[in-house]
């Protein structure tokens, strides 16, 4: 036996007032320890006779111990493939309108008033019921609705909503949806109709910081403000029995850069005013070129997101507002590796990326798998990103050799594509956030034993 490779693990904890201590972490199974300092040295050191026998099988359990002859990197990647291929969900991304109000100078899509009509719908349904017949383990759909803003394409939505719900239920499958929304039209009757007629129970809305900063960039076409609005229907809509009764979530992300980092803490502060602590989630993203478009120019360094991250994290902690500290394992670093998952546009076009729909760089070509009125005979199978796994088997990039890629996947396939390594904040700050995830773990056991 031997210690895995793929661990990370935390300085000796004296610092901290855990002396002779570190935690460490399982990449592969995205499990974290906390271990005596002695132990951990004779673990790297494969002297496992000196170690507790059941220190020894928890660390085997985790994976921290693993087979002297196994190639871990093979491993984890056949392990990789082996989970997708048994995926029992059919997950779509549906863009069913090319329409926006906001004018976000992040952006990189032209946006243009079309929406899917009743044929491109059609489309939709035919091209479902063909991929969950194609194979035998699918016993259910998940649909995520993007855009544009896809509340401006609502009555396709509904439409498309019915009959796929229709589907589900006809062969005995579970439907699940979700959608990723400016939240400019979120209102409580549109919120009703959503949740009990589409399905649609988790939502992702962007407000990025406090109005002062939020009113800067995320502003109408027109050039009006948003975050009043924005903010009034999440609390409206988080007020509602449906919400509870369905078990909504509402995830705010906070998009940063140079220009609003400054206004992050004080928009967690506004969201505990607020009263909204127990009724969201939030994360925070960098900002990145999108299709060329120069909008990662003000981007922060990775490692002054990776510290600011940490005291952001620990806000949300302090106000009692749900956060993810540790990542988890990942079998598939986005929707391109699954070969049946796709994405639709108003028009029926097919990509293997969200962020290729509505494009100038992306919108045809390589990154064109077909069109859904066209024959599948036609379709592009080896569109641009399609070969994700390829890639970094090559070593074109350094996932292959580096220690988180079982709970990283690679990052973001399109960022590499476009020659931006895509590696997470985690990869800067894991010691700190397996601190913070201990600390947590720790006052959760204090108040449950109180």
């Amino acid at each position: 036996m031997k210690f895995s490779k793929y661990h990370l693990s935390t300085d000796e904890l004296s610092e901290v007032d855990m002396p002779n201590k570190r935690i460490i972490f399982s990449t592969r199974t995205a499990t974290s320890i906390l271990i005596e300092e002695n132990i951990y040295q004779f673990a790297i050191n494969n002297e496992f006779d000196k170690v507790d026998n059941e220190i020894y099988k928890t660390l085997v359990e985790k994976e921290f111990i693993v087979n002297t002859e196994e190639d871990e990197y093979q491993y984890i990647m056949s392990k990789n493939a082996e989970v997708r291929d048994t995926v029992n969900f059919l997950a779509m991304t549906i863009q069913p309108s090319a329409n926006c109000q906001l004018g976000c100078h992040y952006c990189g899509q032209t946006h243009t008033k079309d929406y899917a009509k009743e044929d491109v719908i059609d489309k939709y349904l035919e091209r479902i019921e063909f991929l969950l017949n194609g194979k035998d383990i699918y016993n259910g759909l998940a649909i995520t609705w993007y855009g544009g803003e896809p509340l401006t394409g609502y009555s396709s939505i509904k439409k498309a909503s019915k009959r796929m719900i229709a589907l589900c239920k006809e062969k005995g499958f579970t439907y699940i949806s979700d959608m990723i929304t400016n939240g400019l039209s979120l209102k409580p009757k549109l919120f009703e109709e959503l949740v009990k007629e589409c399905g649609i129970t988790d939502y992702q809305i962007t407000i990025d910081g406090t109005a002062e900063s939020h009113d800067t960039r995320r502003i109408t076409k027109a050039g009006d403000p948003t975050f009043d609005i924005i903010m009034k229907n999440i609390a409206d809509v988080t007020q509602t029995a449906t919400y509870k009764d369905y078990g909504c979530n509402i995830s705010i992300r906070v998009n940063i850069d140079k220009t609003n980092y400054q206004y992050v803490e004080p928009l967690i502060d506004y969201i505990k005013e607020m009263n909204l602590q127990d009724k969201v989630s939030m994360y925070f993203a960098t900002i990145v070129d999108f299709g060329g478009n120069d909008a990662g120019k003000e981007s922060l360094t990775k490692d002054f997101f990776a510290q600011k991250e940490i005291e952001w994290l620990f806000r949300c902690y302090e106000h009692n507002i749900r956060v993810n500290i540790l990542p988890k394992r990942s079998y598939s670093v986005c929707m391109v590796e699954q070969k049946d998952s796709e994405v639709w546009d108003a028009f029926g076009n097919i990509y293997a990326c969200w962020e290729f729909p509505y494009s100038e760089t992306y919108g045809k070509g390589d990154s064109l798998i077909g069109n859904l009125f066209e024959s599948k005979e036609t379709y592009n199978m080896n569109a641009t990103l399609r070969d994700w796994s390829t890639v970094v088997d090559s070593g074109t990039t350094w996932c292959k050799s580096c220690l988180h890629l079982p709970v990283c996947g690679g990052g973001c396939p399109k960022s590499w594509h476009e020659g931006t390594p895509a590696c997470p904040p985690f990869k800067s700050n894991f010691k700190d956030k397996l601190l913070l995830d201990y600390y947590i773990r720790q006052k959760k056991e204090e108040i449950a034993k109180n």
